[in-house]
């Protein structure tokens, strides 16, 4: 990899440990949520952001964080899944960060709507552009390049949709409903939706991310890996371990 100034328009730090990332990642949102305290954040969902939302409820529990005035959301769901299901997307959120249980609650927390039919994806859209859309979007990035469940050969100016899961990302989501089958459709923030954030923040650990993490800031940007669609955007943040960084040849990159 090499080493050298940053370029503002997105920044790469490589951290010594899933924990400092999580971290780092942690104290991006608590300095928005102090100085935007009403502002619309986008979660991710998955193991990656396991840490940082334990730590984040920790925070909220403790009273030095407060998501009393925040708006939140969260990039996808699978189709045909209630906020309250196991094994969705917004239960997953809440069994990590169980302070998003109240704003579920009072209507601030803005779940993705499972349904997929044209009218409730264009309700949330509305809503979400209503709200200034996020100002801070947590990304993660699947073996394949995807971002949200976005697959290779996703649209560039999709907006919510209906997708049919890859392959390896029904491999990778086995565990979390067996011994039920994997749902084999989601709905998905698509590329226009994510890109039109104020700020992204991406995280991928471990070397199992490292090909996908390549391709990204490396390879062509295009629908072959959906995640390299965050190179167009103005301001990024791309925090990731020394092994999903190994195999960066020409990235230029921050330790730590």
């Amino acid at each position: 990899m090499k080493t050298g100034p940053l370029s503002a328009k997105l920044v790469v730090r490589v951290m010594p440990s899933v924990v400092a990332a999580s971290q780092v990642a942690l104290e991006e949102l608590q300095a928005l949520l102090t100085t935007e305290p009403r502002a619309l954040y986008s979660f991710a969902t998955g193991a990656t952001y396991q840490t940082m939302l334990l730590s984040l409820h920790r925070l909220v529990v403790d009273g030095r964080v407060s998501l009393a005035t925040s708006y939140v959301t969260h990039l996808d769901e699978y189709l045909g899944f209630a906020p309250d299901q196991r094994g969705g997307m917004v239960h997953e959120l809440c069994a990590a960060c169980p302070s998003m249980l109240s704003l579920l609650r009072r209507g601030t927390f803005l779940p993705v709507p499972g349904v997929g039919s044209k009218t409730a994806l264009a309700q949330h859209e509305a809503r979400l552009l209503q709200l200034h859309l996020p100002r801070l979007q947590f990304l993660g990035i699947g073996r394949n390049g995807h971002i949200a469940f976005n697959e290779p050969g996703a649209l560039h100016s999709q907006g919510f949709h209906v997708t049919k899961l890859a392959a390896t990302t029904l491999q990778d989501a086995a565990a979390r409903f067996a011994p039920a089958a994997v749902p084999t459709h989601a709905v998905t923030a698509g590329p226009a939706s994510i890109l039109s954030a104020k700020r992204l923040l991406m995280c991928a650990f471990g070397l199992g991310k490292a090909a996908a993490v390549r391709a990204m800031l490396e390879g062509p940007i295009g629908p072959e890996c959906p995640a390299a669609w965050i190179r167009q955007h103005p301001d990024v943040l791309v925090l990731l371990d020394p092994l999903s960084a190994s195999q960066l040849q020409n990235t230029v990159v921050v330790h730590g």
